[in-house]
């Protein structure tokens, strides 16, 4: 059978096009050759002050390990009617190297939402990727209980859904015409969406087995470090934490937060130092050196405790419930692990419980070379990723098993399923 290979994008380009994006190509190189070569000498002068730990030797009794993700459709399905996007969250369990959960049954879950083609379609993905963190949430407690794991790993920080919560916290699924085998019952709002999601994760965070992998990495804690030694965003490298760390950690080295910051701010508060960095500059201005870390942390922690709670707690909270939530969010600790000679480090968030010489001893065991990341991870990831025209094809049968319906006009079916966008299907 014979070979296919898919076209490249840039061979289905008119040919001025593609000639004009491969000289913007070598204008690219040219322009990031010099900025590679400032952020080597900034690196240089920047090691010293990076504690890197050896890690412990590797775990040598196998354990039970169960490990849960989810995927969302990467696009939604844009009708002239509806807005359409699916999820599906799974769980695996291995036995030391072995699949014990292949002939589970509840181990795979789907869902969908339908929307009016109505209100931005932010709204709609943000409360597509909530159903599915409730998903696999869910998923990781029943895993727990089902298998009596020894560590759960999820992919994916224990909070990281917060962002953007606010938006759509007020929001009435009913009133709005969202739709989906979740909406109705406990779930009739934005807020009630968001609250079962922060219990789950909590339930999940404080098990005393539960881990996170976080895969994609935005603070920038390191150069937020960097600006509070002169206040000057001269010294920062402009890179988030992985891409520092990637330039400066050896495998079987791991870095933690508190070896640099100590005990006066979190990950959080250093990366919101730099990310805020402009407002911080007027409020420490005059001030002694003593003085201006402390007050530039009381800015972040100001701004990042009004960010979370806004996020993560009803309308006119009390004091006593903001503070707890708060303190939730805050009170995680991450660290990075180098598993790879041709990987960047993997940054892991450990539950409340976890025991850190365990963990670390069992991901030198359970690195995979290609990707850093812990084996089990890659083989969820695997086996769940959906495909981009999935939402597309959902729809599809959804409309198709509409117009078997006699009750239905079908002229007008049709019409509400015809593409937002008369020239391609979306």
């Amino acid at each position: 059978m014979a070979e296919t290979f898919e076209e490249s994008a840039f061979s289905k380009l008119p040919p001025k096009l593609q000639e004009s994006f491969f000289e913007l190509a070598e204008t690219a190189a040219k322009r990031i050759s010099k900025i590679l070569k400032d952020e080597e000498e900034k690196l240089a002068s920047v090691k010293p002050f990076l504690k890197f730990r050896k890690m412990p030797p590797e775990l040598k009794e196998p354990i039970r390990v169960g490990v849960v993700d989810g995927s969302i459709s990467p696009k939604l399905s844009e009708r002239l009617g509806f807005r359409i996007g699916v999820y599906a969250a799974s769980y695996m369990v291995l036995d030391g190297d072995a699949i014990v959960s292949d002939d589970d049954d509840e181990s795979m879950e789907a869902g969908y939402i339908m929307s009016p083609q109505t209100g931005s379609p932010l709204h709609t993905k943000k409360i597509l990727a909530l159903l599915c963190t409730l998903l696999e949430r869910r998923m990781a407690l029943k895993c727990m209980e089902k298998y009596d794991v020894d560590l759960m790993l999820i992919d994916g920080s224990f909070y990281g859904f917060r962002t953007r919560c606010s938006e759509i916290k007020e929001k009435r699924f009913e009133e709005l015409g969202i739709e989906g085998p979740e909406i109705g019952g406990r779930i009739k709002s934005g807020w009630d969406l968001i609250k079962e999601v922060y219990e789950k994760s909590r339930i999940l965070r404080n098990s005393g087995k539960a881990v996170a992998v976080i895969k994609r990495i935005r603070t920038s804690a390191i150069d937020g470090w960097l600006i509070s030694r002169n206040w000057s965003l001269d010294d920062a490298l402009n890179r988030n934490d992985r891409a520092i760390l990637r330039a400066l950690m050896r495998v079987g080295e791991y870095f933690d937060y508190v070896d640099l910051l100590g005990e006066n701010g979190t990950y959080l508060h250093y990366s919101g130092l730099k990310g805020w960095f402009n407002e911080i500059k007027k409020k420490i201005r005059g001030l002694s050196d003593s003085e201006k870390l402390r007050k530039a942390l009381e800015h972040v922690n100001d701004k990042l405790r009004l960010q979370i709670t806004t996020d993560l707690c009803p309308k006119g909270a009390g004091e006593e419930e903001a503070n707890e939530v708060f303190k939730e969010v805050l009170d995680s600790k991450r660290i990075y692990v180098r598993l790879s000679p041709y990987a960047p480090p993997a940054c892991i968030e450990l539950g409340r419980g976890v025991d850190l010489d365990f963990i670390l001893s069992y991901l030198r065991k359970s690195g995979n070379p290609a990707t850093g990341l812990p084996f089990p991870i890659d083989l969820i990831d695997e086996n769940i990723t959906l495909d981009r025209r999935l939402a597309l094809e959902f729809a599809d049968e959804v409309e198709s098993r509409l117009l078997l319906n006699p009750e239905l006009d079908v002229d007008n079916t049709y019409g509400e399923f015809e593409s937002i966008n008369p020239q391609k299907m979306e």
